[in-house]
């Protein structure tokens, strides 16, 4: 297992940080909505969309996370620039949602692995 973490650099969170269990799910939204993964302040936090940018990974070892933008007003930017089509994130980069919204530093870590031991008795 593997989390993913959000440190909210500027934008009304800033200071934040959002750690997600990566689960069965593929996929997760960052968005003003309440359904979203990463969620932004919908009053403060404007330039950002209620379904703005979508992250999802494969099992691959290494993990690889992508990003693409979810046609938002005002755009996703990794390290400063504009995505158009998916990007392969990684860590460290730094996602802004919309050109004077937002930013968020993501990184990932595998999630150490516990063991069960069985008892026969």
């Amino acid at each position: 297992m593997a989390n993913i973490m959000f440190r909210h650099i500027t934008g009304s969170r800033a200071t934040e940080v959002d750690v997600v269990e990566l689960g069965e799910h593929r996929e997760l939204i960052l968005g003003r909505a309440a359904s979203a993964a990463v969620r932004f302040d919908p009053l403060n936090d404007r330039e950002v969309g209620r379904h703005h940018a979508r992250i999802s990974w494969s099992d691959a070892t290494p993990l690889i996370f992508e990003i693409v933008d979810l046609k938002s007003r005002n755009g996703t930017f990794v390290n400063g620039r504009l995505i158009t089509t998916p990007m392969r994130l990684n860590v460290g980069d730094v996602i802004q949602l919309g050109r004077q919204g937002p930013e968020v530093e993501v990184r990932w870590e595998l999630a150490p692995k516990t063991s069960v031991l069985t008892l026969i008795g």
